[in-house]
């Protein structure tokens, strides 16, 4: 049995019907404002972020093919990808500081240092001890570097959030396989196992997450990616 959605982009896509659209945009406009929010901190007015969305939910609704998987899955690849490019167009053009990337560089090469010789991450009190600046501007450096960071890593992102936007339907999964995917997660080594509890069912940012763990935004990238590398694996 088809549902709404799909019901009101068979009939836009036939007859060019615009409330069969504006309907459409009703239903996911919740999930447009969702993925908006979760790049305030680049800046820019929720607002904007929100224009931004809707251009991508345009083509996502224009594109859309039923073989390709969900809708909602599929909109919010082109929400996320348009507000993305938008936000990379926007870093592209302010001129970060010659003084600000090297003490990045700074900080990224003292971090691995103490990960190779202590295996742990250093607290934020420690790196800023290091660089020999106040534990404000450490943060603010993390969060210079999220902004890079995370919209260079477009294509693991999409990834990442394709599998967000299912988990929201993941109370729809009979007992044995959720039974199956706690297991599976209880073999992950601890630190992996905080970093997908926290994004993916405490619905936190990665800089969130950087924060409590106590280390890099990039650390948890790739932490992350490796977690959701070998619980594909174990599946």
């Amino acid at each position: 049995m088809k549902n709404s959605a799909i019901i009101l982009w068979e009939r836009y896509k036939k007859e060019k019907n615009e409330k069969a659209l504006e309907a459409l945009l009703e239903l996911y406009d919740d999930l447009i404002y969702y993925w908006a929010s979760k790049f305030v901190s680049y800046g820019e007015p929720l607002e904007d972020l929100v224009q931004i969305g809707y251009l991508g939910f345009l083509k996502a609704v224009e594109n859309y093919d039923p073989e390709k998987g969900e809708l909602s899955t599929y909109i919010s690849h082109f929400v996320l990808g348009e507000i993305r490019h938008y936000l990379r167009d926007k870093i592209d053009k302010v001129k970060i500081p010659r003084s600000v990337k090297t003490l990045i560089n700074k900080m990224d090469k003292y971090i691995n240092g103490v990960w190779e010789k202590e295996n742990r991450y250093p607290t934020t009190d420690e790196i800023a001890r290091y660089l020999n600046v106040k534990k404000e501007a450490v943060e603010e450096l993390f969060r210079i570097k999220e902004s890079i960071v995370a919209i260079s890593l477009e294509d693991m992102e999409i990834e990442m959030d394709k599998i967000r936007a299912e988990k929201l339907e993941s109370f729809k999964l009979p007992i044995e396989d959720k039974i199956a995917i706690e297991q599976t997660l209880s073999k992950l080594p601890d630190i992996q196992k905080k970093i997908i509890e926290f994004i993916f069912y405490q619905d936190l940012t990665q800089m969130e997450v950087a924060k409590i763990l106590k280390i890099s935004q990039s650390q948890v990238s790739r932490l992350l990616k490796i977690a959701l590398k070998r619980l594909r694996e174990m599946f």
